[in-house]
């Protein structure tokens, strides 16, 4: 396997990576390849930044809950969604 030093990472990156890794629940390299590898094949994997990680665990009884939780803000005043 081949190695790559990167220098003079900014904190907040290093931060930001670090709790990525914690996150996810991998090595701060493990992590950093992902990154690579989403950033340089466009893989449908890459991580995401919504909320589908999180609905993907939902059984249909904790969506349900979430959509009757929800629903009260689907409706509205008709000018308030213009």
């Amino acid at each position: 396997m081949n190695q790559i030093t990167v220098r003079n990472i900014p904190a907040a990156v290093e931060s930001r990576l670090r709790t990525m890794a914690d996150r996810l629940g991998l090595s701060l390299n493990q992590t950093v390849i992902r990154l690579l590898e989403a950033a340089t094949t466009g893989r449908a994997d890459a991580p995401k930044r919504d909320l589908s990680q999180i609905a993907a665990r939902w059984s249909d009884r904790e969506a349900d809950a979430f959509d009757r939780a929800t629903a009260p803000f689907e409706s509205g005043d008709e000018e308030e969604r213009r």
